[in-house]
């Protein structure tokens, strides 16, 4: 099945919640995107938790 943005490369420079959810809807919809994070640390947003209140495990 083919979607609207198949084809389509996007460069996600990005971090925290509004803009990756946005990404991932690009994606979603057939684009190809390549994230790009911060040396060694990534995206801070990462270490925040979830939306059930549970935290992931420190390089897990």
């Amino acid at each position: 099945m083919d979607r609207p943005l198949d084809g389509v490369a996007v460069v996600a420079l990005e971090q925290a919640v509004a803009a990756p959810f946005a990404t991932r809807q690009l994606a979603d919809l057939g684009a190809t995107v390549l994230k790009v994070e911060r040396p060694v640390e990534g995206d801070f947003a990462r270490d925040s938790g979830t939306a059930t209140g549970t935290r992931p495990e420190p390089n897990g």
